[in-house]
């Protein structure tokens, strides 16, 4: 057999594995989509996205990323053979609908304690949809970073996406607590009010560290110890850098208005576009140069 007979066949096998990965993946999708729809059994959420309620397609967008974001690491790590890998994947799929409903219910409870993201959303509300979009998303790196590392078997590698996500919930929790102290009105209060750019200027910056924090869980597993202050201490870091960098890209591209203004005044959604994919930017550097 020559060599290129090999190359064709070990090509084929690929495409064929894939192919199987991408069909398993978009089973778990089609899942998400089973269990939100039935989570939300009162509203119908395929007739709100068909009469363009912006709010209920964010979500569920947000949720699809996320799961994707996450299960690229479950398909794009070592593989060992065949079969342990399509268990493994259905195995993470799981774990990672777990992870991203109870994302859910505390960007509901919590991160917008007074306000029921479910009635919001149906009333049209897309400052909260973007905002658990931005949600799904960022805990999708998180998630994404916890399984990209070599484990030394699968209960370990399931138990650190628990401890990681958890972790993970804090961190963004506490930055979006810090985002609202140091932010000059209330950004609650403006996203109650469908203010679309005040939920876009929450939801990237949370993006922007579940980038940073994914970076900072990436690799094989060191130790209990040595793995949580190391999060711990990228956490803290990039809140820093990305808090001190936000005025800095208002400042840089925003020259003539401030931020506040645009957000509350104005609500300029194009102007927090642009703040905030800039603020991504600097996230996936910061995170690359770690």
């Amino acid at each position: 057999m020559n060599f290129s007979t090999i190359f064709t066949g070990s090509v084929f096998m690929g495409f064929g594995k894939g192919f199987i990965f991408v069909i398993i993946s978009v089973l778990i999708i089609g899942l998400a989509k089973f269990i939100a729809d039935r989570r939300t059994i009162e509203f119908d959420d395929d007739a709100h996205i068909d009469d363009g309620n912006l709010a209920v397609g964010l979500r569920r967008a947000g949720l699809y990323l996320g799961i994707a974001i996450a299960l690229s690491a479950a398909i794009g790590g070592d593989s060992t053979n065949f079969l342990s890998d399509v268990i493994t994947l259905v195995v993470d799929g799981v774990l990672i609908l777990i992870c991203l409903f109870s994302c859910r219910y505390i960007n509901d409870k919590i991160m917008f304690g007074h306000i029921n993201n479910d009635q919001e959303c149906m009333k049209g509300n897309s400052a909260v949809g973007v905002v658990e979009a931005c949600m799904y998303i960022a805990t999708g790196f998180v998630i994404n970073g916890s399984l990209s590392g070599l484990s030394n078997s699968l209960m370990e590698s399931v138990l650190s996406t628990i401890v990681f996500f958890i972790l993970g919930q804090f961190a963004l929790l506490v930055f979006g607590y810090l985002y609202e102290v140091i932010t000059p009105f209330n950004v609650r209060d403006e996203i109650q009010n469908n203010n679309l750019a005040a939920g876009l200027g929450l939801g990237g910056i949370l993006v922007a560290l579940g980038i940073i924090l994914r970076s900072s869980i990436e690799g094989p597993f060191t130790g209990w110890s040595a793995d949580i202050l190391n999060f711990g201490m990228y956490a803290l870091y990039g809140m820093i850098m990305l808090l001190v960098f936000r005025i800095i890209i208002a400042k840089m591209l925003l020259p003539t208005t401030k931020l506040a203004v645009e957000i509350v005044e104005d609500k300029n959604v194009a102007a927090l576009l642009v703040a905030e994919s800039a603020i991504i930017a600097v996230a996936i550097i910061i995170a690359f140069s770690m």
